[in-house]
């Protein structure tokens, strides 16, 4: 075998230096004769212009998802006013849409006699001429495709749509796996795992499933019950012939497959796990043996996780028992609705993943536990806006807004040592048993009685949400017996619950000579002044003193500035100022614009990191460096040129005027999800929005689109698929 391979490059290498030596039309006429030079010359052609219709269906298209129009498809009209008009706009994307699909009619048309030349080709010729010379038409091909690209670009440019600023390929795909990737996976894997496709199917079930849910949520609506039949029968409509003509516009779009098709391979590889990072975005590759084995020693510390040998099924139905018996004794207090919300039945437990931190050695996991449909995660859902009396004091902080309003207030009298202290994997060491009686001690029996529960019932529900956290791995049935799963609902609030009672005694405690004379803190951070820098690690060693299962980190200021959350802090000449901070782990990669999401999202994308940037930068110019690196990164990932500019200009007119002041009657804000299946879901919602405002005028409806079909689910990743 290795001497036929050796022979057979040895006679490649031939033909290439026959061919070297005289023009390619030449040789194939002296060979084969002029049949076949007409039939090479088609094919060369023919390839051209398949290629070339490829990549201008692509133009058309960018310009189409960017809301722009081609110059070629501007039409004079009588008054050059009417261009400005959305009439002429909607008839120039009319326009738009017949030419795509005319260049598509003609590419089909193309490719078919291509494939018959390359035949008749692969006939008339000798295998090693066919491949040298199929090779060559490629080449060339290739290299006139490069200027196509270059113009396309251009004109693009001219829109306002820089097609060739792009995030980086190397800092979004973290590779840690034998698998070797091609240049087309990984500019599709640049777009992120949350990218998402034009839906091309979509199930009859969860298709009518929104709106069954739709119709339920009116029902709870005390006027105008006597329309509702009528309301359901429109509504029923609307979902009929939406469904229909989703159908037949499905099956004429294959621009989901055509882009995820060089990702097939690695979809079908069983040896590797994709999966994002812990911190920052991007996409993550391992050997799936690795993976495996990095969760299993996770699982493998007996004082976390015990493992369950009743058979699965059998451990649920007797949680989801234990549940029912409690709900039904404390039934009359919490009332029908309440019991109803909490009662389950069918339940799945937990599913354990893992997300690695690329950031540190050896690539340890993460562990994460997806609680949604355990049986117990709507009792954990109920409970904590009851504890959250618990989870703050007078030393924490709402956010990273509120602590950089507070700290560029400060005036210290004397100059001050900034610290930062973070716990070592809080949620997994907050001791459960203590954390639960701190809870039930501290709670307010008057509080308690709004929800109908007593301290007893209130005490059964906490140890049923918080101490039978079960979750499947590898087809095992595990418990997590101390800490916090992070995934619950209940684990923010646990973790809360225990610093504040037990950081209030720490702090009274503390000696004088090294107490801090501010200290705040978020969940597991906390920013701390000191009067001297010798007194930080004085402090610290006194709160690894404090708790057996707490352990705290530190991170002292650096030339006067100190990051903490997701704000930079610098000292200078006694005052305290605040910029963005972005950690190692940043990719640069956000929410690509071509992703197949409505509008708005992308407008609120970038209407939410200026709003983050002005009241976080204390100073204008901390904001203008900060307006500069957003120009920059929405660029990068996909965004017009002129459309940051725009919003930005419009953020900043709002923010330094004053809107007159419209007073309107309160009404009751109910949220209507709805899949997102491009311009047809606006349809969808203009009908259902001018239905429900006739019939139920006292409620304000708010439509809110999704997307799954996304890469992540495409690739079936580790924290999106069962495990």
């Amino acid at each position: 075998m290795k001497l036929f391979t050796t022979v057979l490059v040895y006679l490649f290498i031939l033909t290439i230096r026959r061919l070297s030596g005289k023009p390619i039309t030449t040789y194939i006429k002296s060979k084969y004769g002029k049949t076949a030079l007409d039939t090479f010359r088609r094919t060369e052609k023919l390839s051209y212009r398949s290629k070339k219709l490829q990549k201008d269906i692509k133009f058309l298209n960018l310009c189409k998802y960017y809301d722009v129009i081609p110059k070629f498809l501007n039409f004079r009209v009588h008054n050059p006013v009417f261009e400005s008009t959305q009439i002429y706009r909607s008839w120039c994307f009319v326009l738009l849409d017949r030419e795509i699909s005319n260049q598509k009619k003609k590419e089909t048309v193309i490719t078919d006699k291509l494939n018959k030349d390359y035949l008749n080709l692969k006939s008339i010729l000798s295998p090693l001429d066919y491949i040298c010379i199929t090779r060559l038409i490629n080449n060339n091909v290739h290299k006139k495709m490069v200027k196509v690209d270059n113009i396309h670009s251009n004109k693009l440019l001219k829109l306002g749509i820089d097609v060739k600023k792009k995030v980086d390929k190397n800092k979004v795909i973290f590779n840690f796996s034998d698998k070797n990737l091609s240049e087309e996976q990984k500019d599709i894997l640049s777009h992120g795992l949350d990218y998402c496709l034009p839906p091309t199917k979509v199930s009859f079930h969860k298709f009518f499933l929104y709106f069954e849910k739709l119709c339920n949520n009116l029902k709870n609506c005390d006027i105008y019950n006597n329309t509702f039949n009528n309301v359901t029968s429109n509504i029923s409509t609307i979902a009929n012939n939406t469904f229909k003509k989703f159908s037949r516009q499905g099956k004429q779009s294959n621009d989901a497959e055509n882009f995820t098709s060089p990702l097939q391979t690695l979809k079908n590889d069983e040896t590797i796990t994709i999966t994002k990072p812990d911190k920052g975005r991007g996409v993550v590759i391992l050997n799936k043996h690795d993976y495996h084995q990095k969760l299993l020693s996770i699982l493998d510390d007996h004082s976390k996780f015990k493992k369950i040998t009743t058979k699965i099924s059998t451990h649920l139905l007797y949680l989801e028992d234990k549940l029912k018996r409690l709900l039904r004794a404390i039934k009359p207090s919490i009332g029908e609705s309440t019991y109803n919300f909490l009662s389950t039945s069918g339940s799945q437990p937990g599913r354990l993943y893992g997300l690695p931190k690329v950031h540190k050695p050896n690539i340890p996991l993460r562990p994460i536990i997806s609680s949604i449909g355990t049986f117990n995660y709507n009792t954990a859902k109920f409970l904590v806006p009851i504890i959250s009396p618990l989870t703050t004091n007078q030393y924490t902080i709402e956010n990273s807004t509120a602590f950089a309003n507070e700290i560029t207030s400060l005036d210290l009298e004397q100059p001050s040592t900034m610290a930062s202290f973070d716990v070592e994997s809080l949620f997994t060491n907050v001791p459960l048993l203590e954390t639960t009686e701190i809870i039930v001690d501290n709670i307010q029996t008057t509080h308690l009685n709004k929800f109908g529960l007593t301290k007893d019932s209130f005490k059964k529900l906490l140890n049923i949400a918080a101490h039978h956290s079960v979750f499947s791995y590898n087809d095992d049935l595990y418990m997590q017996t101390d800490g916090v799963a992070m995934g619950s609902p209940l684990g923010p609030s646990y973790a809360n619950a225990f610093l504040c009672h037990r950081e209030i005694n720490w702090l009274k405690q503390c000696p004088p000579e090294f107490r801090p004379v501010y200290y705040r803190r978020y969940i597991d951070d906390t920013f701390v002044l000191f009067k001297h820098p010798s007194h930080v690690n004085l402090f610290l060693n006194y709160l690894n003193s404090k708790h057996q299962c707490i352990k705290f980190t530190c991170e002292t200021q650096l030339n006067n500035q100190l990051p903490f959350l997701d704000t930079y802090v610098t000292i200078d000449n006694g005052r305290f100022h605040t910029s963005i901070y972005r950690k190692p782990t940043f990719t640069g990669l956000g929410l690509h614009f071509l992703s197949n999401i409505p509008y708005i999202y992308k407008i609120n994308s970038i209407r939410t990191l200026i709003t983050r940037a002005y009241n976080l930068c204390s100073n204008w110019s901390s904001f203008h460096n900060e307006m500069k690196f957003l120009n920059n990164f929405f660029v990068s990932n996909g965004y017009p040129l002129h459309l940051f500019d725009k919003i930005t200009k419009t953020f900043l007119c709002n923010k330094f005027s004053i809107p007159p002041t419209v007073h309107t009657a309160k009404r009751d804000h109910r949220y209507v999800k709805l899949p997102f299946m491009g311009r047809l879901s606006f349809e969808v919602r203009k009908q259902l929005r001018t239905l429900l405002q006739n019939h139920y005028p006292q409620m304000k409806f708010t439509f809110v689109f999704n997307n799954s079909n996304t890469i992540a689910n495409f690739l079936k990743t580790a924290y999106e698929m069962p495990l």
